[in-house]
């Protein structure tokens, strides 16, 4: 599973950086190109849904991950052929909208793993995080060597070798037992609504980051490649965090990892306002395993708790939804604020994550009644965090 997020995600590395300018060499001008990068923001709310629910449906999950990847190849190649703004803005479109179906359903297939005792998530999701900075740098090598030629053919050799390493994903294991009908309308409940709403909400607070954050350091004097250096502790953070979480993490619960999560969030971007130097800006990237990573963690293992085998695509179908419309509403309000505030939008960007914050304390009675799926009866979801094989009675902190 880990060596099919390093193959998958190595290509991610190389579109989101460079697709952009793949679409300029295409002829399309900036207002087009930011259409195409914004609409799979809001299509995937409808598009995830659907191909999470025939995943879950499936008699093998791993056929609706290949078609995903096969159909995102296919139109990579019709992206090369394609002329005229609107069909490079359709087939662009569409090519975004499928590829960012499959980290959701990538996380759904290793929860289950990480249920049955097969694997922590943490340490198979590392590795894409490992290769999507070398698709970064793969990808950067090769549009300054040898042009857009190159990373176009990049990207379709990163989703073919994709499409072909599902073959190596694990066959989900079977149900322990057989789900409830309560267990099954678990996404359905206010209470697990609530918990991904206020994680949702958390992570839209990145939204100026995410989109400006660059322009934001180059206006306070950051050369390019120090900037890159920002983005990479990032991530090299969030990997350290993923490495470690299963043994840190074992016995807090999932709610209060993301509340931890919102928490340093909030500090991140009140402290970000204030245009610091080199040193504090590369510790508030590292404040990114916090911010980021701590938070994704305790919402996998929510869902790992609360949710069954047969809903689990389903459930990231679900939040796809939230958190695209919690970052939409984060990154046009960065858009608004960021030409007249500049680096004190980020100050804007610490409410969602206290807004968050005050969503999952008020959710948490109600998620702590939700049944722990595949736990004792008289565990509740939030204190079922016991490894398999480990004392499942042993109460929780």
């Amino acid at each position: 599973m880990g060596g099919f997020y390093a193959i998958a995600f190595f290509v991610n590395g190389v579109i989101t950086p460079f697709f952009p300018v793949l679409l300029e060499v295409k002829g399309l001008g900036g207002e087009q190109i930011a259409f195409v990068l914004a609409t799979p923001q809001v299509m995937r709310m409808f598009t995830m849904p659907v191909v999470s629910g025939l995943s879950d449906r499936a008699r093998d999950r791993r056929h609706v991950m290949a078609g995903v990847i096969g159909l995102t190849l296919g139109f990579s190649v019709l992206f090369g052929a394609a002329h005229g703004d609107i069909a490079v803005i359709a087939v662009g479109s569409i090519l975004l909208v499928l590829s960012y179906c499959v980290g959701p359903l990538a996380d759904s297939f290793a929860m289950i793993m990480d249920r049955h005792g097969l694997g922590e998530y943490g340490k198979m999701r590392l590795w894409g995080s490992v290769s999507f900075i070398l698709g970064n740098i793969v990808g950067g090598y090769a549009m300054e060597h040898s042009g857009s030629t190159a990373v176009y053919l990049l990207m379709l050799f990163g989703f073919a070798i994709a499409a072909l390493s599902t073959v190596a994903i694990p066959p989900a294991p079977p149900a322990t037992t057989r789900a409830s009908a309560a267990a099954l309308t678990v996404l359905r409940k206010p209470a697990f609504l609530a918990v991904l709403l206020g994680h949702a909400v958390n992570q839209a607070g990145h939204a100026a980051l995410y989109s400006f954050g660059t322009l934001l350091w180059r206006a306070n004097g950051f050369s390019d490649f120090t900037i890159g250096i920002f983005w990479a502790i990032g991530v090299i953070a969030e990997i350290i965090l993923f490495a470690l979480a299963g043994r840190m993490f074992r016995v807090v619960s999932p709610l209060k990892l993301m509340a931890g999560g919102a928490a340093i969030g909030c500090l991140r971007w009140l402290l970000f306002s204030m245009d610091l130097p080199l040193l504090p800006t590369l510790v508030l990237q590292v404040m990114h395993s916090g911010s980021f990573a701590l938070a994704h963690i305790g919402l996998m293992r929510f869902l790992r708790e609360v949710v069954p085998t047969e809903r689990a695509a389903s459930a990231q179908g679900t939040f796809v939804i939230f958190n695209g419309l919690a970052m939409a509403l984060g990154t046009a309000l960065a858009g608004r604020l960021v030409p007249t505030l500049g680096s004190d939008t980020y100050v804007v960007m610490a409410i969602f994550p206290i807004l968050g914050l005050i969503i999952l304390t008020a959710a948490g009675g109600g998620a702590r009644r939700l049944p722990a799926h595949d736990a004792p009866s008289n565990v509740t979801a939030v204190e079922s965090l016991v490894p398999p094989g480990e004392d499942a009675g042993a109460p929780a902190r």
